[in-house]
C-alpha cells in the first residue's frame, strides 16, 4: 500500500512539473503581449501629448496591462532616485522580474536607454522599432507554447507513470 502512495506521488509530481513548464510558456506570452501593448500605449502618450516622464510612468502603471503595470510602476518610484541612478537602470531593475529570453531582455533594456533621454520624436521611433521586434518575438513565444506546451505535459505524465510502474 505504501508503495502504491509513493507511486502515485511521483507521478503526479512529474505530471505536475510537466504542466508547471507548459505554464511557463504560457506566462512568458502574456508577459510579451502586455509589454508590446504597454510599448504601443507609451507611444501614443507620447504622439499625442509629450508629458514629462513622472506623468507618464504614472499613468502607464495605471493603464498598463498586466503584468505590464508593475513595470512602470517601479520605474515611477524609482524617480525620486533619478539623480543618483539613471531612468535606463530604473528600467532594467523593473524588467528583471519578467521571463524574458535573452534577447527580449537586451531589446527592453536598450529601450529604456532611450527613454527620457532624446526628443519626442527620438522616443517614438525607438518604442515603435522595439514594439514591432517584440510582437516577432511574440509570434514566435506563441508557437513555442503551442508546440513545446503538449510535449511538456505529455512528457511529464509519461515520465511520471513509467517511474510509477518501475516503483511497483
Amino acid at each position: 500500500m505504501l508503495r502504491l502512495a509513493g507511486a502515485l506521488m511521483v507521478a503526479g509530481g512529474m505530471s505536475t512539473l510537466g504542466f508547471l513548464a507548459a505554464g511557463g510558456l504560457g506566462r512568458r506570452v502574456r508577459t510579451l503581449r502586455a509589454l508590446a501593448g504597454a510599448l504601443e500605449l507609451m507611444e501614443r502618450e507620447l504622439s499625442f501629448r509629450l508629458p514629462p516622464m513622472p506623468e507618464l510612468l504614472e499613468g502607464l502603471a495605471k493603464r498598463a496591462p498586466p503584468p505590464a503595470d508593475r513595470l512602470f510602476a517601479r520605474c515611477r518610484a524609482g524617480l525620486a532616485d533619478l539623480g543618483e541612478r539613471s531612468l535606463g537602470e530604473l528600467w532594467r531593475e523593473g524588467l528583471a522580474e519578467f521571463p524574458l529570453k535573452g534577447d527580449e531582455r537586451l531589446l527592453l533594456e536598450g529601450l529604456g536607454e532611450v527613454l527620457g533621454r532624446y526628443d519626442g520624436e527620438g522616443q517614438r521611433s525607438a518604442l515603435r522599432e522595439a514594439r514591432s521586434a517584440l510582437e516577432g518575438m511574440l509570434e514566435e513565444a506563441q508557437a513555442e507554447r503551442v508546440r513545446l506546451g503538449r510535449v511538456y505535459q505529455v512528457t511529464g505524465t509519461a515520465a511520471g507513470a513509467a517511474l510509477a510502474i518501475l516503483l511497483l
